[in-house]
C-alpha cells in the first residue's frame, strides 16, 4: 500500500493538484484498489483529523496574528528592530532579520511572516542599494524562525499527532529561535561585506509606511520605539506565563491571545478600525481554511499509511541499519529535509511524524527534543530548492528570478544546515529552559 500511495500523492502532485486535494485523492484511490474499507470511514478520518480540541488554537493564533497587524504592529515591531540593529555593517537586512524574530512570536508563521513583512522589506532594500535577489534570499531566511517561536502553528500540529505537551513544545522554542536569529546575523554581516553592500542609498526611516516616498530620515531611537511596540511584544510573553502558572491551557492561550489583540487594536493603537476587523477575519479564514483541509487531508494519508503497516516496516528497516541515534538522527534529518523541499510543512509533519516519533523516541530521543528537531527540518526545506516555497514567494515579491534567489541564498542554506546540526546533536539547546521551569 504504502508505494501506491506515494506513487498516487507525487501523480497529483505532478497534474498540479493542490496539496491537500492530492493528499486525499491519493488515500481514497489506493483504498478502492488495494483495501476493502468502505470508503465512508475514510471521511471520517478526515473529520476526526481536526477534531481535536487542540487543533482550536491554530485558528484563534492565525486570528490573533491577524488582528495584531490589521492593529499597526507590523510598523511599529521593524522600527524597533531598525532602531536596534539599524546602525550596523548592513543595517536594513539586519533590520529584516530581527524584526522576524519579534513578528513570529505574534504570527506562528513562516509564510505569514513573509507575505507581511517581505512587502515593506523587500522593497526598502531595494531602496537602499541592495540586489533584489539578496533582498528575497534574506526575506526568506529570516522567517524560518516563526514555526521556531512560540506560538508556533507547527508545533501545536506535532503535539496533537504525538501527545506531547504543547506547553513544553512552546518553551523548548524560545534558545533555538534566538540562537537562529542570531548565526543568521553573522551569515548576513559576512555577506554584507563580501557582496560590498556597504553604502545604503538611504540612512534609515522612521516610519515603514513611508517607503518609497521618504527620501532621506534619521534612525529612530531605541526607547521612543520600544514603548509603542511593547504591547505587541507582550503577547508573547502572556502566552508562555499563563502556560507557564497553569492560569489557561495552549488552546485557552489562543483565546486569550485574540481578547489581547482586540484590546490593543482598538484601545492602545487606536488603528483597529471595523473595516480592518472584518478584513483580519476574511483573510484569517482563507489561512485557516487552507490549514485545515490539508491537516485533514494528511490524517487520512497518515492513518492509510499506518493501515498499510508502512511505518512498521520503515521501523524495522531502519533499526535493521542501526540503533545508534545520532545516525538515526541523521538518517531523520535527510528524509525531512527532502520532505519539506516538495511538501507543505504541516502535512509533511503529520505524514512522517507517525513514522518517525516511535522509532526515535524507542532509540532513547526525547519527544520534545524531536519536535524542535521537525519543525527546525521542514523550515529549512522552505527555503531549499528544487522548490523552497518561502523563496519562491520572496523572490516573486522581489521581481526576481528564482535561480538569482538561490544563488543568493546559499550562504543562508547552508547557515541553516549548520544550524540544524547543533539543535539535533546538542539536545539542551531545546531541552534547558522546559526543564529549568518545569513547563507541562
Amino acid at each position: 500500500m504504502g508505494p501506491m500511495l506515494l506513487g498516487n500523492f507525487l501523480g497529483s502532485m505532478l497534474l498540479r493538484v493542490p496539496i491537500g486535494w492530492a493528499l486525499a485523492l491519493a488515500s481514497f484511490v489506493t483504498l478502492m484498489i488495494v483495501s476493502d474499507t468502505p470508503l465512508s470511514i475514510g471521511a471520517q478520518r478526515i473529520v476526526a483529523g481536526i477534531t481535536p480540541f487542540a487543533l482550536l488554537a491554530i485558528p484563534l493564533f492565525i486570528l490573533a496574528g491577524g488582528l495584531m497587524n490589521a492593529g499597526g504592529i507590523t510598523k511599529r515591531l521593524l522600527t524597533l528592530a531598525d532602531s536596534i540593529v539599524g546602525g550596523w555593517r548592513g543595517g536594513l537586512a539586519q533590520t529584516n532579520v530581527l524584526s522576524s524574530l519579534f513578528f513570529g512570536g505574534i504570527s506562528g508563521s513562516a509564510v505569514a511572516d513573509i507575505s507581511s513583512l517581505g512587502r515593506i522589506l523587500i522593497q526598502a532594500m531595494k531602496e537602499r542599494n541592495y540586489s533584489a535577489a539578496y533582498s528575497a534570499a534574506v526575506t526568506a531566511a529570516a522567517p524560518i524562525v516563526a514555526p521556531i517561536m512560540p506560538p508556533s502553528i507547527t508545533m501545536i500540529v506535532y503535539g496533537v499527532v504525538t501527545g506531547t505537551s504543547i506547553g513544553q513544545l512552546f518553551f523548548a522554542g524560545i534558545l533555538p529561535a534566538v540562537l537562529y536569529v542570531a548565526m543568521l546575523m553573522v551569515t548576513v554581516h559576512l555577506t554584507v561585506r563580501r557582496r560590498g553592500f556597504t553604502k545604503e542609498v538611504i540612512d534609515q526611516t522612521k516610519d515603514f509606511s513611508q517607503i518609497g516616498k521618504t527620501p532621506k530620515a534619521e534612525r529612530p531611537q531605541f526607547w521612543p520605539s520600544l514603548w509603542p511596540a511593547l504591547p505587541a511584544l507582550l503577547l508573547p510573553l502572556v502566552i508562555l506565563a499563563g502556560i507557564r502558572f497553569g492560569w489557561f491551557t495552549a488552546t485557552e492561550a489562543a483565546a486569550v491571545a485574540v481578547i489581547y489583540a482586540l484590546l490593543v487594536g482598538f484601545l492602545i493603537y487606536r488603528e483597529l478600525t471595523w473595516k480592518k476587523l472584518v478584513h483580519a477575519f476574511a483573510e484569517s479564514g482563507v489561512m485557516v481554511g487552507l490549514i485545515m483541509l490539508v491537516l485533514a487531508a494528511a490524517q487520512l494519508y497518515s492513518w492509510a499509511l499506518t493501515s498499510g503497516r508502512v511505518p512498521q516496516m520503515i521501523a524495522e528497516a531502519m533499526f535493521a541499519v542501526t540503533e545508534n541515534p545520532v545516525i538515526l538522527l541523521l538518517m531523520v534529518n535527510v528524509l525531512l529535509i527532502v520532505a519539506g523541499m516538495f511538501i507543505e510543512a504541516n502535512a509533511a509533519l503529520i505524514i512522517i511524524t507517525p513514522i518517525l516519533f516511535p522509532v526515535l523516541t524507542s532509540a532513547g530521543v526525547d519527544p520534545v527534543h524531536l519536535g524542535i528537531v521537525i519543525v527546525v527540518n521542514l523550515g529549512i526545506g522552505l527555503i531549499t530548492p528544487p522548490v523552497g516555497i518561502a523563496l519562491m514567494l520572496s523572490s516573486e515579491l522581489a521581481k526576481v528570478s528564482f535561480i538569482s534567489a538561490i544563488r543568493e541564498a546559499g550562504p543562508f542554506i547552508l547557515t541553516g544546515f549548520l544550524y540544524l546540526a547543533l539543535i539535533t546533536y546538542v539536545p539542551q539547546i531545546s531541552l534547558f529552559v522546559p526543564s529549568l521551569l518545569g513547563a507541562s
